[in-house]
């Protein structure tokens, strides 16, 4: 996610071609929305997002283009997946109850998705979901003669913590190199 405008209300609706279209920006819809459309067909997607995000199945591309801009404006990439909503769900629950004192469950239907990607991204590290991530995305030291316990340590933290990936995850990666 780039850059929000916090100082502007959150956007709850998008106007399209001179109409007013109402959203369902809140986290957990966002979320499953996510869910659903992983592994479906391309022509599907369409659909699938405008049942989430607008409630309205046969939405115009045009409207959806304009819906998925301002929501999830163009962020900045990194090759490797550090951290899946889904896979990860447990230690964010728990990582918003510890850092925030939010009962994410409470928030069903509430915490917009801005708000959410906010909290989510100023997690501190002292929170095991942090950790975790850290875990994943720490470089692996030079080997030389002091450090094969400690490279073999996290080894071992990697494989423990590593994310299951998809298909075209995998293939992502290998053509990453």
């Amino acid at each position: 996610m780039e850059r929000q405008e916090f100082y502007r209300p959150l956007p709850y609706s998008v106007t399209y071609k001179g109409r007013k279209y109402d959203l369902t920006p809140a986290y957990d819809n966002v979320l499953t929305m996510f869910k659903d459309v992983e592994g479906v067909p391309m022509h599907r997607v369409p659909e699938i997002m405008g049942y989430y995000l607008l409630r309205k199945p046969s939405a115009d591309a045009g409207l959806l283009q304009t819906v998925s801009e301002l929501l999830f404006p163009p962020a900045k990439t990194t090759h490797q997946k550090s951290m899946d909503f889904i896979q990860d769900g447990p230690l964010i629950y728990a990582a918003f109850m510890q850092a925030y004192g939010m009962d994410l469950q409470e928030q069903r239907g509430i915490l917009h998705w801005w708000k959410f990607n906010a909290l989510l991204r100023g997690l501190p590290s002292n929170t095991r979901l942090m950790e975790v991530v850290q875990i994943r995305t720490k470089p692996m030291p030079a080997p030389n003669r002091y450090n094969a316990q400690e490279r073999a340590e996290l080894a071992r933290l990697k494989q423990e913590f590593a994310l299951e990936l998809t298909e075209a995850e995998r293939e992502e990666q290998l053509q990453n190199g």
